[in-house]
This record gives structure tokens, C-alpha cells and sequence, in this order.
């Protein structure tokens, strides 16, 4: 009596975010042993706008932007005396392809949350790491990236301490120029996913400070403004020396 084989199964295909985490991967890695390991220890989720991922007790986390793009929020302690701005202080904004260190919730209450949609893997620090020493140029990999985050914060402890509110909102915008639309000099436009309260937070200034600066900026024709989240930039250069940036390509 014949029988029929049942077909052969297909191979399921792969998450589209580990598949982009693969592809981020220096070139030549993203399909190793090293990017085998790594994937095995990623698990994927996703953020609506205004969704936080849930806080770990006792792991640190890496979580890696697949898409989107997300702030990083440090919550007080309940016994704090003093009053945290709504949702917390905004420590740094993450975009699609940046790698951030989410600490165990018993070391403090960081909490990252979704500036728009975005699809995000999650990762053990402790395994990734030693996951990543198998391959030198997956770990150098890692440590730019850390090293960069690390450099972005430094400077806006800075500004913090030391820059006026106009450097400090010419600062943000070049920054964001070169975040988001990889612009370092000449005009440049972008849509800034954030709301200028969360602007005013990461940089320790009130909502209308924030307004008016920009405000000021408008009226020397160096931004132009469209709807809630639209900017235009007419001289990166000029708002980077306006920023006491050094070192800036001159227009």
C-alpha cells in the first residue's frame, strides 16, 4: 500500500529584528559561531509611543534599537524630596541602531520608554559579553558604541554645569542633526520624535526656556519649525559655534 511522506518542514522564518541585529554586526560577523550565540541569547519586543519596557529586579540588560526610538528615564526613589520632573529625568535619547545598557531595577529605576513605535532585542549584559569575546571585531563593535553613549552623557553633564540655555539648545539640535539625518554642516531637516518638555528635562531646563530659545532661533533665521515635531536647520556650523563646540567644519 503506498504512502505519502509528509512534506519536508520549512525553516521558520527569522525575527526580523535579530535578522537587523545580524545585519548591524561588523562586516563578516553576522553570520558566525559569535552572531549565532549572541541571536540565541536576544529576545525581541515591541514598544507602542509612550510604552516602557518592563523593569528587570536583578539583571542589567542590553537592549538594541531595531527601529524607532526611545528615552532613557531615571525614576527617584519615593523618598525623594525633591520633585522629579513628570515621568522622571530623561538621562539620553536612544534611535534605530544604538546599543543601551538598561541597569537591574535594585541598582536604580531606569525605565525605557518608547518615543515612538519601536522594535527593540533584549539581551543579558553578563552573557552578551562574554558572548561577544569570541570575536574581536563584535566586541570592538560593542565598546565604540558604549564609548560613544558614554561621551554623549559626559558632554551633557557639561552643559549641565557649565553652558548657557542658548548652547545648550544649539548643542541638542546639532546633535540631533547628526543623529538623525547625519547632517554636520550646511542646512539640514529632521522630525525630532521627542516633546520639548523631554527636551527641557535631558537638559535641565524648563518648557518655556526651551520655547523661547528656539523662539530666539527662529527670529535669527538659523531654525525654521513645522508642526510638532518638524525642523529645519539653515547652519549647522553657525549653531554648532553658537553651541562652543570646537573643532566644527566652518560653513
Amino acid at each position: 500500500m503506498a504512502t505519502l511522506s509528509p512534506p519536508p518542514r520549512s525553516s521558520p522564518a527569522p525575527d526580523p529584528g535579530l535578522a537587523a541585529f545580524r545585519a548591524a554586526l561588523p562586516a563578516g560577523t553576522g553570520e558566525g559561531r559569535v552572531a549565532d550565540g549572541l541571536c540565541a541569547l536576544g529576545r525581541t519586543a515591541a514598544l507602542v509611543r509612550g510604552e516602557e519596557l518592563a523593569p528587570d529586579p536583578g539583571s542589567d540588560r542590553l537592549v538594541w534599537l531595531a527601529s524607532g526610538a526611545a528615552k532613557l528615564v531615571a525614576r527617584p526613589p519615593a523618598s525623594n524630596l525633591a520633585a522629579p520632573p513628570p515621568g522622571g529625568q530623561v538621562l539620553a535619547f536612544h534611535f534605530a541602531g544604538d546599543l543601551v545598557s538598561v541597569l537591574r531595577q535594585k541598582d536604580g529605576d531606569f525605565r525605557l520608554v518608547a518615543l515612538t513605535a519601536c522594535d527593540l532585542v533584549i539581551f543579558p549584559s553578563d552573557a552578551f559579553l562574554d558572548a561577544a569575546q569570541g570575536d574581536p571585531a563584535v566586541l570592538r563593535s560593542v565598546l565604540t558604541r558604549s564609548l560613544q553613549a558614554l561621551h554623549r552623557s559626559r558632554t551633557r553633564m557639561m552643559q549641565l554645569g557649565h553652558k548657557s540655555a542658548a548652547a545648550r539648545i544649539a548643542d541638542f539640535l546639532v546633535s540631533m542633526a547628526e543623529r538623525l539625518a547625519g547632517c554636520t554642516t550646511g542646512t539640514c531637516a529632521f522630525a525630532l520624535p521627542m516633546s520639548r518638555r523631554d527636551i527641557g528635562d535631558s537638559l535641565g531646563l524648563t518648557i518655556e526656556t526651551v520655547s523661547r530659545q528656539l523662539t530666539e532661533l527662529r527670529e535669527a533665521g538659523l531654525v525654521e519649525t513645522e508642526g510638532r515635531s518638524g525642523v529645519s536647520l539653515t547652519d549647522v556650523g553657525a549653531l554648532a559655534r553658537i553651541a562652543g563646540r570646537t573643532g566644527e567644519p566652518k560653513n
